[in-house]
């Protein structure tokens, strides 16, 4: 007996899964469904997608910014990295 919550589709990458997921939370949920009803019925306040999602929804800058966020701490490490890796100048 086949598990009726299983997905079809292969599991990819990390980015890939990221990317899936990322696509998921921004959608709308009418764009996943024909009658234009949301399929998803959260019956827990504590629900951690939900709310994340029900954030987003609210709060769409609020995604831009910690994209922002994000890549100004990636530039930070990178040049971290790129300082403890340089060859220092013997005095």
């Amino acid at each position: 007996m086949s598990d009726p919550n299983s997905s079809t589709e292969p599991v990819g990458s990390i980015a890939e899964e990221a990317f899936r997921l990322f696509r998921t939370m921004t959608a709308s949920p009418a764009a996943h469904s024909t009658t234009g009803e949301s399929t998803h019925v959260c019956t827990a306040t504590w629900c951690p997608v939900c709310q994340v999602v029900g954030f987003v929804h609210d709060n769409p800058d609020a995604l831009a910014k910690v994209s922002e966020s994000a890549a100004v701490l990636t530039r930070s490490l990178r040049e971290l990295i790129d300082t403890a890796l340089k060859p220092r100048e013997e005095t």
